[in-house]
Parts: structure tokens; sequence; C-alpha cells
């Protein structure tokens, strides 16, 4: 079969951490022998595509839009400069531009309902299966309720099956819509998680351990991950993390970096700062850890969370998306009111149930 794959979000390297789980579906179909082709941001759209060395039959077609599109996402990029939403509509032309000249597909995924889904795929003659993620079905709930239905509906009348990565998020959209047009998207609708591609990062992951200068040799430490912005929470990880006494990595960068330094100093926390690093370095900083904090207050199927358990380290969050479902099932994984004292013996009681 011959696949199309229209993206927002894809790596532009194997260390680009951006839409790691869009490429872990493009190479997984590739490797059941079908013909993949991913229209990704990036590049310009006069750029040859490209085969990806790890599945030779996985062709990128750029399409440009890489001001807008890319880490840590298009909305928090848009915050920062909303010239930045003037690259939307060239992309969009160029991705459909792209996405006609590959010729015919037996199927078409359109990772993240707007703008992949809709405008760009939404003629597009072939098959279509959208994937919901979280900010874009939080971006949809939030739109003025005449244009969510006519997205929603739009889409349905054309026969696009969904596919959610959290229940959370399907739960959302049905919840803003009438009850019709949602039981509509619940009869197209599935529940997936994204698929994770981890690499071995064992070794790299006691090397890093062993780099830092952890006061004794019984501390205990503790990483966040993540972009550093309000709904993440760090601060709370960071002040839970010195109430239980542990050291902090925290892995990731964003516009509250300097301001969470300087609650680390004020609070003589034993914290480090790694900032924005390769995606096989972020993992093993996680696979270093004695137990993951995500303090997230907005998420849906939170990939780092996934991360950490495949990687056997234990999970310590709040409750956002699917992480409350997940943790009646895991053991391993606790979720904790977002307060510091909760967190903190949160943290006491995942670190000793390891020992």
């Amino acid at each position: 079969m011959k696949h199309l794959i229209l993206t927002t979000s894809y790596p532009t390297n194997e260390a680009d951490p951006s839409g790691h789980f869009v490429r872990a579906e493009a190479r997984a179909l590739a490797r059941q022998g079908h013909e993949v082709h991913v229209v990704a941001p990036g590049g310009s759209p006069f750029d040859a595509p490209t085969r990806d060395p790890a599945a030779p039959s996985l062709h990128v077609h750029p399409a440009g839009g890489g001001a807008l599109f890319g880490w840590p996402g298009a909305i928090a990029r848009a915050r920062r400069d909303p010239a930045r939403l003037l690259h939307a509509l060239p992309f969009a032309v160029a991705a459909r531009a792209r996405a006609s000249a590959i010729g015919a597909v037996d199927r078409a995924i359109a990772h993240w309902i707007v703008p992949s889904a809709i405008p760009v795929l939404l003629g597009f003659p072939a098959p279509l299966e959208v994937v919901g993620h979280g900010a874009d079905v939080r971006l949809l709930c939030a739109m003025p309720t005449a244009a969510r239905l006519f997205l929603v509906r739009a889409l349905l009348d054309r026969d696009a099956s969904f596919r959610f990565a959290a229940a959370a998020s399907l739960d959302a959209l049905s919840r803003a819509l009438p009850a019709p047009l949602a039981a509509r998207l619940e009869r197209k609708s599935r529940v997936e998680p994204v698929l994770l591609d981890l690499p071995d990062v064992t070794s790299r992951a006691h090397a890093l351990r062993a780099s830092l200068d952890l006061p004794t040799s019984a501390d205990k430490l503790v990483v966040a991950a993540g972009r550093l912005v309000p709904s993440k929470r760090v601060d709370l990880a960071i002040e839970a993390a010195t109430s239980a006494s542990m050291s902090i990595v925290v892995v990731g960068d964003g516009p509250l970096r300097a301001e969470l330094e300087a609650l680390a100093r004020g609070r003589a926390a034993h914290a480090w700062f790694v900032g924005l690093v390769p995606r096989d370095e972020a993992l093993a900083w996680i696979a270093a850890a004695d137990v993951l904090l995500h303090a997230s207050a907005e998420e849906a199927a939170p990939t780092v969370v996934r991360e950490a358990r495949a990687l056997g380290v234990p999970v310590v969050a709040c409750a956002a998306g699917d992480v409350g479902v997940w943790a009646r099932r895991d053991p391993r994984l606790v979720v904790a009111a977002p307060d510091v004292q909760a967190l903190s013996a949160a943290l006491r009681a995942a670190v000793a149930a390891r020992s």
C-alpha cells in the first residue's frame, strides 16, 4: 500500500525531539513493506524529497513553514512572535501541492486536526485518518462554537476516521459538540497511543548519573523533562524535589528558564538545568533518574511519562489527560495532587518502593 502522512511536526534529524512519534509510525509502516510519503515542515517546498536511511521506502517531502512549525510547537512559537502565523498559509499551500505531486495513495493520515486535516487534506482524494493529539484538540475546543462545529462536521461528512492519542482528548471534544454530532464523532473514532521508538540509552544513563556531583552516595535523583512553560509547572517539580531532599535535573528549555533557575538558587536546590538536548540524551537523563516527576497541568497522552515507564523508571505525576487512567493499571505510576507536600510525599514513596 501507498501511504501519505501529513504532519506539522517531524524530526529534521535523528536527534530532533519534534514529532518523533510521527516518524516512529512512518518507519513502522515502511518496515511492513509499505511505500510511505511524509509531507512535513522544514526546508523549502522546492527541495527534493529525501529517503529515510533507516527505512528506504520512507520518503520525506519538505513543505517549508519552519518558522511556525517546530519545537516547542506552533502555539508556543506564535505566542512568542505572532508574525510567524503568516507562515501558516504558505505551508498549507505548499503541503497540499506536495501531497498532490505524490499522486494517488491508498490512505492519507493527517497528524494534528488543524491544519493538516483541515484545510490541507479535506478535499484530498484518498481515505483520510485524522490523528488528534493534545494541543490541537484544545485549540479546537477553544474555537467559537460555529467554527468548531463546521470543522468537525466537514471532516465527518468527508467520511474521515479519527484516531486520538488520548481518551481524554476524544472526551473533551465530544463534550464540546452537540449530542448528535458527538455521537457521529465517537462512531468514527478510536483511541490509540502514539508509537514510541526507544534506543538503548543504558550506558549513557550511567555516565550521566556518574557525572553529577550528588551530595551523598545515597542521594536520589529526580528528573523533570519538558518545555519550560507555565503549564508544565516545573517550579512545582523543583519545590517538591527540594522538599523531599532530592536532587533534580531539569531537561528542556523555554521562556521560564531564567525564572526557574532563580527559584532553584533561592531554594538552595541541588538542581541542574541541562537545556534542550537531543532526544537520545533526554531519554538517557530519564533512564538515569530514580523517579520522573511530571507536574504538568495540561496533557493528553504525555510521551515522556510513557517513555519513563518503558525505561523502567517510576513516575510521579499530576492528573491530566489519560495519566490518571494509566495510573490505575500501573502501580509504579503515582498520581498526586498539584502541591508541594503531596508531590514530595509521593516522591519519597516512589523511591522507597524502588529500593
